[in-house]
């Protein structure tokens, strides 16, 4: 495995609402092991601890920061992200031309789970009566987490600190409002992500049911399109039982993605300007024929 270079292809990854980067530790360390070079940015008003931004300003900083890399990297650049960061990677490649690949984890596009809290369909209720920031939704047992050490880790970790590698211990009611906005934004435009795409989802996520992996596939226009569905976790795919799985997976993905950029533009440089326009008159003459 190699380490990082100067111009090694770049992997934005956006973790999931009310948490922080650590949750994609492990993935990043695997990414990194195999030349990759991982950023995940901290978005204002988005992680745990921060009052709850608007989702536009999300979806903003996060196509801002991809954009900056792409004026000042020569490298390609592939986006992904876990839960609603999935989310907001779908979002980015919605904006932005240029995107290499795509993986999505946990993908969030309706918190639809097994463990989802009932009262999410008084969101917008309790919006108006002002509770936006006084009620705090608290995350609780399983935690995303299907193995039963790691989630006795977790629920210590939270006591303790308030935050693990899974997210913080509460999110506000403005985190939630403002995470189905972008959902819905984003379910709107998934026509216009037309990078090739992976989509990873454990078959008993809690917060996201599978058909969201479903609802997915069949609204991008990506013509590469891969799913892999777990067995053995819940919705923290990048810490559950199959952890390996899923950053080796996104590796191998991300690494084929890169090759076959490579290929192309060999091939291009392989097909002379002379030919490339002789090639485009012999088309637009079969156009003006048919």
């Amino acid at each position: 495995m190699n380490s990082p270079q100067p111009c090694s292809p770049i992997i934005v990854l956006f973790h999931g609402l009310s948490s922080s980067p650590i949750e994609l530790n492990y993935l990043g360390d695997i990414l990194r092991k195999n030349g990759f070079r991982v950023e995940t940015p901290a978005l204002k008003g988005y992680g745990f601890g921060d009052q709850a931004g608007n989702w536009k300003e999300w979806l903003s900083e996060a196509c801002a920061f991809v954009h900056q890399l792409q004026n000042t990297e020569s490298a390609p650049i592939s986006v992904g992200g876990i839960s609603l960061g999935a989310t907001l990677a779908l979002g980015v490649a919605s904006t932005l031309d240029g995107i290499n690949a795509i993986v999505c984890l946990s993908t969030t596009l309706n918190y639809n789970g097994w463990a989802s809290p009932w009262y999410r369909i008084f969101t917008r209720l309790g919006i108006w009566l002002g509770l936006g920031e006084r009620f705090k939704y608290k995350e609780r047992d399983p935690f995303g987490i299907k193995n039963i050490q790691i989630r006795a880790h977790i629920k210590k970790a939270m006591l303790n600190f308030d935050i693990s590698e899974v997210g913080g211990s509460y999110m506000t009611l403005n985190h939630i409002f403002q995470a189905d906005k972008l959902c819905f934004y984003v379910k709107k435009n998934l026509s216009n992500v037309n990078a090739p795409l992976l989509a990873i989802h454990a078959i008993d996520d809690e917060i996201a049911h599978p058909n969201n992996v479903e609802l997915l596939t069949n609204s991008v226009s990506s013509e590469i399109k891969r799913t892999i569905y777990l067995g053995n976790s819940y919705h923290m795919i990048t810490v559950d039982n199959e952890r390996e799985t899923v950053a080796y997976e996104t590796a191998d993905f991300f690494k084929e993605m890169h090759d076959n950029l490579a290929v192309i533009k060999i091939k291009n440089k392989i097909i002379s300007p002379e030919l490339q326009r002789f090639l485009r008159l012999e088309k637009t003459q079969r156009d003006l024929n048919t």
